[in-house]
């Protein structure tokens, strides 16, 4: 979960866009699998955009981390 916690927090937007350098196609496929993202292309050319259910999560979890570093 934290590699698909990354790949969340690395998306620009909701846009189209390339997975960060080093994201494997497992990972891909679990945040996918998951209903966090959906992929588009083939080899060099995949990308991703997040859904509104990995938007929301991702919201959700900067508000919480947020909340932590306040309380520090």
């Amino acid at each position: 979960m934290i590699k698909i916690m990354v790949l969340l927090h690395a998306a620009q937007g909701i846009g189209w866009q390339a997975p960060p350098k080093g994201t494997s196609l497992k990972t891909l496929g679990e945040a996918e699998e998951q209903g966090f993202i959906e992929i588009r292309g083939e080899f060099q050319k995949r990308q991703f955009r997040l859904t509104k259910l990995g938007s929301d999560h991702v919201a959700r979890d900067r508000r919480r981390l947020e909340a932590r570093r306040q309380t520090d």
